[in-house]
C-alpha cells in the first residue's frame, strides 16, 4: 500500500511540474502577427530592440527569445565594428535570412567606418578574405541589414521574393529616419 500511495504522489508531482501548476512564473505572452500591434516607426524606440519589434509588426523576424532558438542566432558583429547583431533565419513570410546590425553613431570605429562607407559607395561590404556582401543601411545610418534570398529573380521585379525584399528594405530604412 505505501508503494501505491509513493507512486500516486510521484505521479501527481511529476504532472504538476509537467503542467507548470507548482507556481513559478509562467512564460511571457508572444503576440502573434495577426495580433493588434502599431504598424507606425514612430511607435518604437529607436534601438536595436524597437528595430526588430517594428519588423516583427510586420510578421517579418520575431525577436523574442523564448523561441530564439528556431528564430535568430547572434552573430559576431564585432568583426565588423557594429554594437549589436542577429541573424533571422526562415521567418514566417519567406524562408529568407535577413541579418540585422546596430552601429554606435555617437562613438564610432575605424572598422565600423569602413563598412559603413563601403556600403554607402558600392551597396557592399567585405569581411576578412570572404567575397563582397550585399548589404543596406537605414536612411539615419544606424543599422545594417543584409537580406539574403536565393529565390529573388533581380530581372523580374514582378517575382514575389522580390516584391518582399522591397517592402521589408523599405521599411527598414525609413525606421526613425
Amino acid at each position: 500500500m505505501k508503494k501505491l500511495i509513493a507512486a500516486l504522489l510521484a505521479a501527481v508531482t511529476i504532472a504538476a511540474f509537467a503542467t507548470g501548476c507548482m507556481g513559478g512564473t509562467p512564460a511571457p505572452k508572444v503576440a502573434t502577427s495577426d495580433e493588434a500591434q502599431s504598424k507606425d516607426a514612430a511607435d518604437y524606440e529607436n534601438t536595436f530592440a524597437g528595430l526588430c519589434n517594428y519588423l516583427w509588426a510586420y510578421g517579418y523576424i520575431n525577436p523574442h527569445e523564448d523561441n530564439a532558438d528556431i528564430t535568430y542566432i547572434t552573430m559576431d558583429y564585432d568583426l565588423i565594428g557594429a554594437v549589436k547583431g542577429r541573424k533571422y533565419t526562415e521567418q514566417t513570410k519567406k524562408k529568407a535570412s535577413i541579418e540585422i546590425y546596430e552601429f554606435d553613431t555617437a562613438k564610432s570605429n575605424a572598422t565600423a567606418d569602413e563598412v559603413i562607407n563601403s556600403i554607402r559607395k558600392d551597396g557592399t561590404f567585405t569581411i576578412l578574405d570572404l567575397p563582397p556582401v550585399k548589404a543596406t543601411l537605414s536612411n539615419n545610418g544606424k543599422y545594417m541589414m543584409v537580406y539574403q534570398d536565393t529565390t529573388i529573380k533581380e530581372d523580374d521585379p514582378e517575382n514575389e521574393a522580390y516584391k518582399l525584399r522591397e517592402e521589408i528594405t523599405t521599411l527598414f530604412k525609413e525606421f526613425h529616419q
